[in-house]
């Protein structure tokens, strides 16, 4: 990894260094980007410890100053420390966050500059390299345009990475009319796979790339498969948008290449207007596609169903087996469709964690009713289902033997608890999240992370394999490499920080204080015990947050909850 060395070491990490977090049996190690984004999350871990993980809300974003009209704009001006300068493209930190906030207010209106909010790294302790999507370099920029949004999948042992980015937004002059040249902000397409070997970045085209298609790249195996979803047919009202973006009286006083950019589907009506399929693609060492496969549903919808049904593949291993979701028929009502846990293999979609029995109320409210996240190559499944326990609905993670046709629920944090399994090794050690609190206070439960071990059937909280003066809680551990090191999303307490990076005050001129999100790496300790906290005076008391739910967007499983 070609990585910015980040010397010296931040605060923090001096301070976690100094506080002894080699303690106990797994050791906390911050990653080197604290200098690129407000929050962090992690997504995978190569053999070699690396860590791919999620920057949200990157700092110091480009400001395309030639798209502000700094001369008819008073009231943006009024608010700027130095307009004359920010004309020039001097821009300091103050009206930097005036604009960022102007720039945001201004999201899809494609007069205005578009920035995404996500990119992806890899980083260790040491340093980090930026993952940039589809991104490209902006000469008048002088830098990227970071106006993608990158969403990374997973590593496989060698580093070679799935992910998924949107298409860069590209500038379109237009005189309308009444002769009043605009400038439109367009891109190609919503949402696209991609791998990345050595660095090299290559698209995983859907079949169908009406408007641009869809596709997702989610899981990579080490050799070299890697699992998502793409586009395979679309609905007929998307060539009757793109007629009428070609008819100049229908069109309207646009440019084309806008009509048909506001023409594609939006992100929550993919599985509307395109007939998504699970897909596999294998890749040479150069990201080069030698070989696809798509999987079809498990059921035949009947004749007059007009739905467009989909399945999705989320990780695969050697072998060529993938796990995901798809959409299939309830039990006992063939009539009602919803999504299930699904295994990809022989050319055949077999659905698995089907064997809960719902309510009518429970049926008509959940669309996703189990999900498979990963496997091993031993073919070992890990996922989640939906349960009703004492009248309540909870997740509860699973381990599925393949080969066996076997489902095992283990024993998680308590009965009540909701949990998910997100990732596990070949030596079958489970990592993920689940609920710490029997009783709800608030709108979401606490979370923390977990490790099982499917041999010895031992389920442990991360936290209480930390040191006990740890500033961090462990909420999320998202991926586990054949050496037990764990890629884990945590959050610890420190002052809010703006768009730049710099601490925000209150009115008072004191620090606002917040549970931050980052990204971090555990290490376990050869030899190490597990530390007594009751008896240290040095015992960080954890809250954790209110980590639900609404995290799974941002770490992959969006798909999961976003469909029909």
């Amino acid at each position: 990894m070609n990585k910015n060395r980040l010397l010296p070491l931040s605060a923090l990490s001096l301070a976690l260094i100094s506080s002894g977090l080699w303690a106990a049996t797994y050791e906390v190690v911050p990653l080197a980007t604290a200098d690129k984004g407000i929050y962090s999350y992690a997504n995978g871990i190569s053999a070699d410890g690396e860590v791919l993980l999620t920057v949200q809300s990157p700092y110091n974003p480009p400001i395309d100053v030639s798209l502000l009209d700094l001369e008819n704009n008073e009231a943006l001006v009024n608010l700027l420390e130095a307009p004359d300068d920010v004309k020039n493209g001097i821009i300091s930190k103050k009206d930097l966050v005036v604009l960022y906030s102007y720039v945001e207010g201004n999201k899809g209106n494609p007069l205005f500059q578009q920035l995404g909010t996500y990119l992806g790294y890899i980083a260790d302790q040491n340093g980090s390299e930026e993952v940039t999507g589809f991104d490209v370099f902006d000469t008048e920029l002088g830098r990227f345009t970071r106006s993608v949004d990158v969403s990374p999948g997973r590593l496989n042992a060698d580093g070679a990475m799935a992910g998924i980015s949107s298409a860069p937004y590209h500038k379109i002059n237009y005189t309308n009319e009444s002769d009043k040249e605009l400038t439109y902000l367009i891109r190609d397409f919503n949402r696209r796979g991609f791998v990345s070997i050595n660095g090299q970045v290559s698209p995983l085209l859907p079949a169908d790339a009406t408007l641009g298609g869809y596709s997702e790249a989610r899981g990579i195996s080490d050799n070299l498969w890697v699992a998502g979803v793409s586009s395979i047919d679309k609905r007929e009202s998307l060539d009757t948008a793109i007629e009428n973006c070609n008819d100049d009286e229908k069109r309207g006083d646009h440019p084309i290449e806008w009509c048909l950019t506001s023409a594609r589907p939006a992100l929550a009506t993919v599985d509307t207007y395109y007939k998504n399929r699970a897909t596999l693609w294998k890749v040479d060492n150069q990201g080069a596609v030698l070989d696809t496969k798509t999987f079809d549903l498990p059921f035949t919808p009947k004749e007059d169903d007009t739905n467009f049904y989909s399945n999705r593949a989320m990780d695969v291993n050697s072998n060529g087996i993938a796990v995901g979701i798809s959409h299939a028929s309830y039990p006992d009502y063939e009539d009602v469709i919803r999504n299930y846990a699904a295994v990809y293999a022989e050319d055949k979609t077999v659905i698995i964690g089907n064997e809960e029995r719902y309510s009518s109320y429970t049926l008509s409210q959940q669309p996703l009713l189990s999900a498979a996240t990963g496997i091993n190559n031993h073919n070992q499944v890990i996922g989640y289902t939906l349960k009703l326990i004492n009248g309540f609905e909870r997740t509860k993670f699973f381990v599925y033997d393949f080969d066996e046709q076997t489902m095992t629920y283990p024993d998680d944090f308590f009965p009540g608890s909701a949990s998910v399994a997100r990732d596990i090794n070949d030596a079958g050690q489970v990592v993920g999240d689940g609920e710490v609190e029997s009783t709800i206070g608030g709108s979401v439960r606490r979370r923390n992370a977990f490790l099982y071990d499917i041999n010895d059937k031992q389920f442990q909280n991360l936290n209480d394999l930390i040191s006990c003066n740890s500033p961090y809680t462990l909420v999320q551990a998202n991926a586990i490499n054949e050496s037990g090191e764990i890629a884990a999303t945590a959050t610890y307490k420190r002052a809010s920080l703006d768009i730049t990076g710099e601490p925000q005050l209150d009115d008072a001129g004191n620090q606002i204080m917040e549970e931050a999100v980052v990204a971090v790496k555990l290490v376990p300790v050869p030899g190490g015990d597990i530390d007594d906290c009751s008896a240290s005076e040095d015992k960080v008391e954890r809250q954790g947050a209110g980590f639900g739910w609404w995290l799974l967007g941002l770490l992959g499983v969006s798909g999961l909850l976003r469909r029909r």
